[in-house]
């Protein structure tokens, strides 16, 4: 094989890599500017149920709950899935907790029983 084969052969193969490469590393820069969005959104609604009335809480917990589930913005399972879920988990447990500390009622992480026991208590 010529030397000039061999050179255009391995220039091919260092372009179709690094090609690959960038597509990847774009698809996961991608992936963790979602996954930075959804954190932000949790820390928000966070935030906003912790300073709310009870019912507004637990609306908060609701949207928390629906917003872009396991699987829609990331795959599910994933490594950056996980860490997203986490921070779901935790804005979940503090807003419960939060509930929890101001209406002396226990409703797990269930938004639609709180936010039923809640608009017949008439604490908004």
């Amino acid at each position: 094989m010529k030397a000039s084969n061999i050179f255009l052969t391995l220039a091919v193969l260092l372009l179709v890599a690094a090609s690959v490469m960038t597509y990847r590393y774009g698809k996961l820069t991608l992936q963790i500017a979602m996954a930075d969005e959804q954190v932000r959104v949790f820390e928000s609604m966070r935030l906003k149920a912790l300073a709310s009335s009870p019912l507004e809480a637990a609306e908060c917990l609701l949207y928390v709950q629906n917003y872009y589930p396991s699987g829609s913005k990331q795959v599910a399972g994933s490594r950056i899935d996980q860490v997203v879920e986490a921070a779901r988990a935790s804005a979940l447990r503090e807003i419960t907790s939060h509930l929890r500390f101001k209406t002396t009622k226990d409703f797990g992480n269930d938004p639609s029983k709180w936010i039923e026991s809640l608009k017949q208590d008439g604490r908004n």
